[in-house]
């Protein structure tokens, strides 16, 4: 069982994007053209407190919206790099919108993850959508199973999420993340988050 299939082609970064104007601009444009989608990468965690670095930007997107999306890409000068029917990569032109990657969400799990996320606040005008730190802990815990290079670098970004959202007094939904471990006969990292950040009750 899987949360989505496939993984990003590693590519080289040309740019350092500028999320508040990807953010005032183009994610404006998913919001008003009902484009499903939520940022899950490096900006996500940042959004949630668990700040990391990061030259591009993250999404899952509903597998439905990937004609137009690309379409709304278009008008910000950006071309496909590398895509398959899980994922995709595009890069603009110009530096100020850099690199994006997406995940397509085909499965109910994935579309699931979608339905939950929460819009979040960017500066004073702006808000974006973000999946919840459970369903970004899901994806990360299915990206270090598929490549097990990646489970320090994985493991603290899960670390750093619980971390924050225990600083903010917030709930975690432990029997989710418990379903998404499960998934991946990971439950022995399950329980080390569990005696470190929490209860699994």
């Amino acid at each position: 069982m899987t949360l989505f299939h496939g993984k990003l082609h590693a590519s080289e970064r040309e740019f350092l994007l500028d999320f508040q104007q990807v953010a005032s601009t183009l994610l404006r444009d998913f919001e008003q053209a009902d484009v499903h989608y939520a940022l899950i990468g490096g900006f996500a965690l940042s959004l949630w407190g668990a700040s990391r670095s990061t030259v591009d930007m993250d999404f899952l997107l509903l597998v439905d919206d990937i004609a137009h999306t690309e379409s709304i890409l278009g008008k910000y000068h950006y071309r496909c790099i590398h895509k398959t029917k899980n994922v995709g990569q595009y890069v603009s032109s110009d530096s100020n919108y850099g690199s994006l990657d997406f995940i397509y969400a085909s499965r109910s799990i994935s579309k699931k993850m979608l339905a939950r996320c929460v819009d979040t606040g960017f500066g004073p005008k702006t808000t974006v959508k973000v999946l919840l730190p459970e369903d970004i802990i899901g994806l990360k815990v299915q990206a270090l199973v598929n490549d097990p290079s990646r489970l320090i670098k994985d493991y603290a970004d899960i670390d750093a999420l619980l971390k924050a959202r225990n600083a903010d007094s917030a709930k975690i939904d432990w029997q989710l993340l418990k379903e998404y471990f499960e998934l991946f006969d990971k439950l022995t990292l399950y329980e080390q988050l569990v005696e470190s950040h929490g209860t699994s009750n």
